[in-house]
């Protein structure tokens, strides 16, 4: 016979599985993505493209072409890192940014537009989770 707190533990750890597997699978919610969609289109589309494939009117001008954003998952096993793409746009608390031409929105967002750090995370999560969604999966 079972220890009723068996059932306890786990009742909460189906719970929790649950939980974890529905937050996978969650659809950005579609103003969030339209807001990142307008953001991507005023700050990053001159170098990265309108589609994201890093052929925007400016990157000719660039040392080093733009990154093609639409691949982040195909490189990444299909799966798209939103926590590390976060990390990446924000800029300020990874070691390699890239080059000078590539902004730090973090900062970018703090300085030239004095936003509170509540919008600068904002900001950037609508870039994520639009990028999410220009993502070009490895076909099968």
């Amino acid at each position: 016979m079972c220890h009723p707190m068996w059932k306890v533990f786990a009742t909460a750890l189906a719970l929790v599985l649950t939980t974890t597997v529905t937050r996978a699978q969650h659809t950005p919610d579609p103003a969030i993505v339209e807001n990142g969609r307008g953001l991507f289109t005023a700050y990053c589309a001159s170098c990265h493209g309108v589609s994201g494939r890093g052929n925007g009117p400016a990157a000719e001008e660039l040392r080093n072409r733009p990154a093609d954003l639409t691949q982040f998952a195909k490189h990444n096993g299909g799966l798209f890192n939103g926590a590390r793409i976060h990390s990446i746009v924000d800029g300020r608390a990874v070691k390699a940014h890239g080059s000078m031409e590539m902004p730090v929105w973090g900062d970018a967002f703090k300085w030239r537009e004095g936003l509170p750090e509540d919008a600068i995370k904002a900001r950037i999560e609508a870039l994520v989770r639009y990028l999410e969604t220009i993502q070009e999966r490895a076909s099968h």
